[in-house]
């Protein structure tokens, strides 16, 4: 019985130990693969920095966008051969494995269609530059800035904060409102007892001021005039073009400047206002009265 105690005790020290030699085997595993992928990140940023000095350069919108799809690739990398590393480590024959996947693969294949369908999507987004890192854009009613473009999933933030995480298969439309030449419209409302030319005159010298003031405007702006009659109001439109981004910048000062100036020189703004007419009814009664 003693005999047999003891044999067990020695078993069991030598499952402990080998225990203990796979949690440290998997530990390193985990500690090279943190590495491997920090180390990963910085040489990727270097190699675009230094690719920034060179002859052939990319715009800083294509250098985020590849460097943010390069750090994608490498993170699944990284990550597919730690979990190679480690069910070898815990004894599961990964030849065995990938064989039993080799039959069920056509299942596989079949429930990993969203999977592929997100893939090839992503692929193109990037052959063909319809976006990149820092784009405003508007996908599927959602809209926001860029942060990252995967081969599975693209990452928008938009003004309130939130992040939009939507994979790459059910991107259906896009709209890039950061390529090319962006719109600025801004329309005043101007009274009917005002004199609309001296009005027209203000508004052009704001126009010129703030042409003169700013160097992310590409044309105009311009007064087009009055552009609609309103109940209380005649409706004045500006319209400039500015670089991507840019325009509600320039609306927002536009607006400021009309707001001031129109202050300044007692230009009134419309307000919604109703005109009633009091009929004096006591006296049409007494004038009948004194007719009978």
């Amino acid at each position: 019985m003693e005999y047999l105690l003891n044999l067990y005790n020695q078993i069991l020290k030598l499952y402990e130990i080998k225990m203990l030699g796979t949690t440290f085997d998997i530990l390193k595993v985990v500690i090279i693969a943190y590495i491997a992928k920090k180390l990963g990140y910085l040489l990727i940023d270097r190699f675009y920095v230094m690719q920034e000095k060179s002859k052939i350069q990319f715009s800083e919108r294509k250098i985020k966008t590849l460097s943010s799809l390069t750090k994608n690739i490498l993170r699944y990398v990284i990550y597919f051969v730690a979990i190679y590393s480690i069910l070898e480590i815990l004894g599961l024959k990964m030849g065995s494995i990938l064989a039993v996947a080799g039959v069920g693969s056509l299942a596989v294949g079949f429930g990993a269609q969203s999977l592929v369908k997100d893939v090839i999507t992503g692929f193109f987004i990037i052959f063909e530059d319809q976006f990149g890192v820092g784009d405003y854009i508007t996908i599927n009613n959602f809209s926001g800035t860029v942060e990252e473009i995967g081969l599975r999933v693209t990452k928008i933030r938009d003004f309130s904060g939130d992040l939009n995480i939507i994979p790459n298969g059910e991107i259906t439309s896009v709209t890039n409102h950061s390529k090319g030449a962006m719109r600025a419209l801004v329309t005043i409302g101007i009274s009917y007892e005002e004199d609309v030319d001296k009005a027209l005159k203000i508004l052009n010298e704001i126009c010129n001021a703030v042409k003169k003031d700013r160097d992310d405007i590409l044309e105009g702006p311009s007064v087009l005039g009055i552009t609609n009659f309103k109940d209380s109001a005649i409706e004045v439109t500006i319209i400039a073009k500015t670089k991507p981004m840019q325009q509600w910048a320039v609306e927002r000062d536009l607006r400021y400047r009309i707001k001031q100036e129109f202050d300044d020189n007692s230009v009134e703004f419309p307000y919604p206002h109703m005109d009633v007419v009091l009929k004096d009814i006591n006296k049409k009664g007494d004038s009948d009265a004194e007719r009978d």
